[in-house]
C-alpha cells in the first residue's frame, strides 16, 4: 500500500468506563490533539449500570469533530479501543436499539450466575474436566475445570435480554437482531451499517468465544441460549473495518483499520510485545496482564486467558488477565464526594500527613473481585476517630489502590513468577504517591510511560499497522520511542505499609456479604 506522506496522522477513539476520548496521533506516537467527555452511567434499578447509546454517539461525534479540527486533510486512518463486555442489541434493518448499553459493571444477572455456578450438572462437568485434564495433560480441560459464570461476562446478561426484552427474541427468530459490544456498534455507526464486526480481543472477553479454535463457541452459546445468528463477524485486530461514511459530515472519510479491547490496547500501546511482559493498569478497575505469547497457560479461578491481538497473516498472541473491579473509581469518588476539590492536588494532600491514622478505605462499588469474589461486598471506611482529618481519609483512599494492587500482583507473581519490573498505566497511575507505594509494598521496580494514554496509543499503532504506516511490530519499536519514569523498590520496605496492608485486609473481610445484610 502506498502511503501519501502528507497523510500520516491517525484518529484514535477510546470508549472507556469513566471517560470517552478521541485523539489525533502522529506516526511517532505523539498525541497532537486530545479531547474527552465523561461517560454518564444510568442506574434505573439497584445494581444496574447502563449507558444511553444516543448520548454516547453524540459525545463521540463531538469529540471527533473537536480533535480533527486543523488535521482533517492529514488523517490517514482510524483506530478504536473500547471497554469490554459492555453490549447492546439492535434491529439489523433500521439500526434502532432495543435497550441501553448494559455495562460490564452491571449486576442484574447475579442471581442467575449464582444458580448456575451451584448447579450439580455444572460442578460435575468441572470435576470431570479436571480429572480428564490431569490424566491427559490438556490445558484446555484444566481451564474448563475452573470455569465459573461471572456477572462481568456477557452470557448471562445477554440471556437476560432475550428473556426480558420481547422485541429482541422476536427479531432474533426473524434473523434481524444484531448483538454487539461497543466496538461493533461504533463500527456499525461510523460505516452507517455497512460493517458488523468485532476483533479477536473483544470477542475473547465475552465468555462465548473459543480462544483456541478462534471462533464463536457453539457449546457455550447453546448452554446460555445465546443464538449464533446474532453474533458479528470476527476480524483481525488490524483488519479493514470499512470507511467512515461521508454522510456523517465529519469533513473526512477514512478507513478504520484497528479495533481492540482496552486492556489489550494498553499492552500494545506500551509495546509489551515480549512473552512474560507484565502490565498493571490503574483505571476504573485494577487489572494485571501478562503477555503469554503464542500459547495459553492453565490458569486458576482468578487468572484467565484471553486473546491479546491477532495481526493479519500472523498467529494469535495471548494474554493472562487478573481483574479487580474497583480501582480509579475510588479516586473519582474522593472528588465527587467533596473529599478533595482538585484531583491534581491529591498527592500533595495525601503526603501532608505521615499516615492514614489507622483509617482503612475498602472500595467495593460493584462488589469485590480477588480474592473475595463477592458481588455483595460494600464500600466501607474503618478506623475513623475524632482525630481523623480529611487528609487522613484522602491518604486512605490512595493507599487502597496500593493494597488492591498488592492482592493482584501477589496472585499473578505466584503463578508466573516475579519479573524484574512491570509497566504501570491508567488514570490513577498519574499519582506518584500510589506508584511509589506499590513499588515499595510489592518489592518490584515499576516503569511508567510519560504518556498514560496507553489504550489510545495502542489503537493508533494497530490502525497504523493495518494501513501500512508501520511495516511490523519491529518497525513500531524503531519509530515510536517511549519516555519512562522509573520507580525503584525501596531497599528497606516500609513497616508502616505492611501494617497498613494487614489492617486493610482485615477491613476488606468485614465488607463481605454486606449487601446481603441490608433489607
Amino acid at each position: 500500500m502506498v502511503i501519501v506522506m502528507d497523510k500520516n496522522l491517525i484518529l484514535a477513539i477510546d470508549v472507556g468506563t469513566t471517560n470517552c476520548r478521541a485523539a489525533v496521533v502522529d506516526s511517532n506516537g505523539k498525541i497532537l490533539a486530545l479531547a474527552y467527555k465523561p461517560i454518564t452511567l444510568i442506574s434505573p434499578e439497584k445494581g444496574w449500570f447502563e449507558i444511553c447509546p444516543r448520548k454516547l454517539w453524540d459525545d463521540i461525534s463531538s469529540l471527533i469533530t473537536t480533535v480533527s479540527k486543523g488535521y482533517k486533510h492529514r488523517l490517514l486512518t482510524c483506530g478504536i479501543t473500547v471497554q469490554r463486555n459492555t453490549f447492546i442489541t439492535w434491529n439489523k434493518e433500521n439500526g434502532n436499539y432495543l435497550h441501553n448499553f448494559i455495562t460490564w459493571l452491571d449486576m442484574r444477572s447475579t442471581s442467575m450466575c449464582t444458580e448456575w455456578n451451584k448447579s450439580y450438572l455444572i460442578n460435575a462437568g468441572k470435576w470431570a474436566a479436571w480429572m480428564l485434564g490431569s490424566v491427559v495433560g490438556s490445558r484446555h480441560l484444566i481451564c474448563a475445570s475452573t470455569f465459573a459464570v461471572k456477572e462481568k461476562a456477557i452470557p448471562m446478561r445477554l440471556k437476560w435480554v432475550l428473556e426480558n426484552v420481547k422485541e429482541a427474541r422476536q427479531l432474533q427468530k426473524a434473523g434481524k437482531l444484531c448483538f454487539g459490544t461497543i466496538d461493533t456498534w461504533l463500527v456499525w455507526k461510523l460505516t452507517c451499517g455497512d460493517v458488523w464486526a468485532t476483533d479477536y480481543s473483544c470477542a475473547s472477553s465475552t465468555g462465548i468465544f473459543d480462544i483456541w479454535k478462534q471462533a464463536w463457541c457453539p457449546i457455550m452459546t447453546y448452554l446460555f441460549s445465546n443464538p449464533m445468528n446474532i453474533l458479528p463477524e470476527v476480524k483481525d485486530s488490524n483488519a479493514y473495518y470499512g470507511i467512515i461514511d461521508e454522510s456523517l459530515k465529519f469533513g473526512f472519510s477514512i478507513p478504520i483499520t484497528g479495533v481492540i479491547g482496552d486492556q489489550q490496547a494498553s499492552i500494545f500501546g506500551n509495546q509489551l510485545f515480549e512473552e512474560g511482559d507484565i502490565k498493571l493498569t490503574l483505571g476504573t478497575g485494577i487489572a494485571c496482564n501478562v503477555n503469554t505469547g503464542k500459547k495459553t497457560h492453565p490458569t486458576s479461578h482468578d487468572i484467565y486467558p484471553l486473546i491479546g491481538w491477532k495481526l493479519a497473516g500472523q498467529k494469535v498472541f495471548y494474554i493472562a488477565e487478573l481483574l479487580a473491579a474497583n480501582g480509579g473509581r475510588a479516586v473519582e469518588w474522593a472528588v465527587t464526594s467533596g473529599l478533595i476539590e482538585d484531583i491534581k492536588n491529591i498527592d500533595h494532600v495525601a503526603r501532608s500527613v505521615p499516615d492514614s491514622a489507622g483509617v482503612s478505605f475498602v472500595p467495593a462499588f460493584n462488589g469485590m473481585e480477588v480474592p473475595y469474589k463477592d458481588p455483595f461486598a460494600g464500600t466501607s471506611l474503618f478506623g475513623i476517630s475524632l482525630r481523623t482529618t480529611t487528609a487522613n481519609l484522602v491518604r486512605a483512599v490512595l493507599e487502597s489502590q496500593t493494597f488492591i494492587s498488592r492482592h493482584v500482583l501477589d496472585l499473578m507473581f505466584g503463578y508466573y513468577g516475579k519479573p524484574r519490573n512491570i509497566r504501570v498505566d491508567g488514570g490513577a497511575s498519574r499519582s506518584t504517591f500510589i506508584v511509589e507505594n506499590i513499588a515499595d509494598l510489592c518489592t518490584v521496580d515499576i516503569d511508567r510511560s510519560d504518556c498514560v494514554e496507553g489504550s489510545l496509543i495502542g489503537a493508533s499503532l494497530l490502525a497504523g499497522l493495518g494501513i501500512g504506516l508501520y511495516r511490523s511490530v519491529g518497525d513500531i519499536k524503531n519509530k515510536v520511542h517511549q519516555k519512562l519514569d522509573a520507580f525503584e523498590k525501596s531497599d528497606t520496605p516500609s513497616s508502616d505499609l505492611d501494617e497498613g496492608y494487614e489492617n486493610w485486609c482485615a477491613s476488606a473481610e468485614r465488607c463481605v456479604d454486606w449487601g446481603k445484610q441490608l433489607p
